[in-house]
């Protein structure tokens, strides 16, 4: 091999290295929210965020309801509206959690990936 070959290998492996230093670093919880915003499902996460943000908002409205009637079947309406607006938001976050599960698996398998790219390389 020539010299240049030498050099450009030795380039590739530094940024091999910095790559790895990157991506070895754990992420936080609010690193993976942040990611979760990030990519081609991003839309995604701003759907459920939205769908939380509507849920919460026509719960209150049902809670409000609540105390405001006199009524008891109108107060078991409300009631059940609220807990509606509740398994929904329930719902929305095991989906919101199973996704950022998701990015965090990928993540790790990226890094596993490069650990294993610098290791043959190193063997070459």
């Amino acid at each position: 091999m020539s010299t240049i070959d030498e050099e450009i290998r030795k380039a590739l492996e530094e940024e091999d290295q910095q790559a790895l230093a990157q991506i070895d670093d754990e992420a936080g919880l609010f690193e993976i929210v942040g990611m979760s915003f990030h990519g081609k499902q991003a839309w995604l996460t701003l759907y459920m965020w939205a769908m939380g943000f509507i849920a919460f908002l026509i719960g209150v409205y049902c809670f409000l309801q609540v105390r405001e009637t006199s009524e008891v079947m109108d107060a078991l309406m409300w009631t059940i509206g609220i807990i509606v607006c509740l398994f929904i938001l329930a719902i929305i976050k095991v989906i919101s959690w199973t996704h950022m599960q998701k990015l965090e698996l990928m993540r790790e398998i990226k890094r596993l990936e490069a650990r294993v790219m610098l290791a043959l390389a190193d063997k070459r």
